[in-house]
């Protein structure tokens, strides 16, 4: 049986490549000393490409997943990089992206990625901010892909090492129990051996009526 959401997949794969170039530019902007006449040309080629975009701009609602139904549209794709192809932390469509890839075997939820220059706080390591985003979002995909999706209520964040920028980082999030409506799940982050960061979080699951109040609007397709 085909899958009736195959078309919208390969629909915004299709933007893939475009964002991975934009993710490619911001890191060039952000490094550049380039001089003012190689920079207005640049700009050029950036508004030219905003001229070609903008009359096919999404109008609607907005959302991560490219799914309207939730936790439970998890079974039909289950992979969190094809799933949440916009978010701004995983998304391979969203060029705001972090270069971070999530996968999953056994409930467990394994990321790899390395932080390059946009990312940077304390001089050649990542901003701290950055670490707390990319735990919410992978403690985030963990309540999914056990298919209890929840809000964030507390994220709480133990920095053990600074992390570097341009090495490879690996991150491994898991269930940690529920408590009624409360989910718990834990993280940590490391560079080889060396523990850089824990998380642990409390989720809250919504109420149905609570959820479509919330939600009800938000496009999937956003």
């Amino acid at each position: 049986m085909d899958d009736p959401n195959q078309s919208i997949f390969d629909q915004h794969a299709q933007r893939y490549p475009l964002a991975d170039a934009t993710r490619r530019l911001i890191e060039e902007v952000r490094a550049s000393q380039a001089p003012e006449s190689v920079l207005e040309e640049a700009q050029g080629a950036v508004e030219k490409a905003l001229g070609l975009l903008a009359p096919y701009r999404q109008k609607g609602g907005f959302a991560q997943a490219l799914l309207s139904d939730g936790a439970a549209a998890f079974e039909n794709e289950s992979d969190p990089m094809v799933f949440f192809a916009n978010s701004p932390f995983i998304g391979r469509g969203n060029p705001l992206a972090l270069p971070v890839d999530f996968s999953v075997r056994n409930g467990v939820v394994h990321g790899r990625g390395a932080f390059t220059g946009p990312y940077c706080g304390p001089p050649n390591y990542v901003h701290g901010g950055v670490i707390a985003a990319v735990f919410d979002e992978l403690l985030g995909t963990v309540n999914v892909v056990n298919q209890q999706g929840a809000m964030t209520g507390t994220l709480t964040i133990r920095y053990r090492q600074p992390t570097p920028l341009f090495q490879e980082i690996r991150m491994e999030g898991h269930q940690a129990g529920v408590d009624g409506r409360k989910v718990f799940a834990e993280g940590t982050m490391w560079h080889g051996e060396t523990l850089l960061a824990e998380a642990e979080g409390i989720f809250i699951m919504l109420p149905d009526e609570v959820r479509s109040r919330l939600f009800g609007s938000a496009d999937g397709a956003g």
